[in-house]
């Protein structure tokens, strides 16, 4: 009986690790270089209900969206990430204040200096993600160009 109690409670908790595990990639990014060598393109694409914040939205609610470069050799960056995508601004129930958001899809560029030769870009992406009941830690994500 014991062992019983024992081998269903490892049932239980394995199914709870692989369900939370798919819940934390709710986001998929993806980092490349375009066709001219003059931009990074991000394009993060949210699992339907789920939502990312602007690099713009209030810091008193969510933590906004953050491109942090930690290594760039060959280029210069020029400004900083766009918004390509247009957000939603919403008054949130949930933080209390307005927010700014992407839903579905929301892509990004990163221009860099036409005439020079690229060597290496390193860098991380931070970002929260939430639905309409709940929220996921804040989470970091490293990218490399090339790859």
């Amino acid at each position: 009986m014991l062992v019983m109690r024992f081998l269903t409670f490892m049932l239980l908790c394995s199914v709870c690790n692989v369900a939370y595990a798919q819940m934390d990639e709710v986001v998929d990014w993806t980092v490349k270089m375009n066709d001219e060598g003059t931009a990074i393109e991000f394009t993060a694409t949210m699992d339907t209900d789920w939502v990312i914040y602007s690099q713009h939205t209030d810091p008193e609610g969510p933590i906004p969206l953050e491109f942090e470069f930690t290594e760039v050799t060959g280029t210069e960056l020029i400004g900083t990430v766009e918004e390509l995508t247009t957000p939603i601004t919403v008054m949130s129930e949930m933080f209390e204040v307005e927010v700014i958001k992407f839903k579905k899809e929301a892509a990004f560029i990163q221009k860099l200096k036409a005439d020079a030769k690229m060597e290496t870009i390193k860098g991380t992406i931070t970002y929260m993600t939430c639905d309409s009941k709940r929220c996921l830690p804040p989470k970091t994500i490293e990218f490399q160009l090339p790859q």
